[in-house]
């Protein structure tokens, strides 16, 4: 770094040397001493300067910088069910709870998750109970989204390619979790209009066919099944709050 000394003492030594060569008449000398005295100077300002300007100390520094590098980097950790509402938490809890109690092949509590909120979202306009779509679901797969029955029925509510085209909805997209649960509660609430909001004649035609139940063939087991599985999963989800 130059000092002011050491500035200083260049200058004493120009002088030194100009003053050895005799007179300094020659203008060209002249012009050189004067450009060595603005020199000087302009370095004795530089160095005033430097000298006056507040330097941080580099532990100081450093750690300054390492902090905004780590905010950056680090952005603020949440929580992934923080954006979920609690109900479809407990829910989601419930079919975890329920899958162990069972000790059926786990599903990811991801997918889980979805399906939860699928059923509540479809069923938010009918007077379907969420809790019945996941109990039938349990019924139906056992929470397997890839289930396909010897008859041919696909996905989570083992719904038919024959009913799905009802509803505008092809075979292929039936292996989709999302509109598989959004087709069964469409029939679903189909079959509770048709059979004037009869909950349980409308689950047993859901699994037993409508033509099952006009002639009088189809049998109340699926209705039961569901519903001792709808009564258990309340009471997981009581115990849980």
């Amino acid at each position: 770094m130059l000092t002011l000394e050491r500035v200083v003492g260049i200058v004493i030594a120009v002088v030194i040397l100009a003053s050895q060569y005799g007179s300094l008449s020659a203008s060209g000398n002249y012009k050189r001493v004067d450009e060595k005295i603005v020199i000087f100077k302009r370095l004795k300002q530089a160095t005033e300067a430097e000298q006056v300007k507040p330097v941080k100390p580099m532990k100081q520094e450093k750690q300054e910088k390492q902090e905004k590098q780590e905010k950056q980097e680090k952005p603020e950790k949440k929580d992934k069910d923080q954006s979920v509402a609690p109900a479809l938490i407990q829910m989601t809890d419930m079919l975890e709870q329920y899958i162990e109690l069972h000790h059926e092949k786990t599903v990811s509590r991801a997918k889980l998750l979805k399906y939860v909120k699928w059923a509540v979202q479809y069923t938010k306009d009918t007077d379907i109970d969420s809790v019945w779509i996941l109990a039938m679901m349990w019924q139906e797969s056992r929470m397997l989204e890839d289930s396909v029955s010897s008859h041919g029925a696909i996905g989570l509510l083992q719904i038919l390619p024959s009913t799905a085209k009802a509803f505008g909805v092809s075979k292929i997209d039936l292996y989709q979790p999302k509109t598989n649960i959004r087709t069964s509660i469409t029939y679903m609430e189909y079959l509770m209009d048709k059979y004037d909001g009869n909950l349980r004649t409308a689950t047993i035609a859901y699994n037993q066919g409508e033509g099952n139940v006009a002639k009088g063939k189809a049998r109340p087991w699926y209705y039961n099944q569901v519903k001792e599985h709808h009564n258990k999963m309340l009471q997981v989800i009581k115990k849980g709050q």
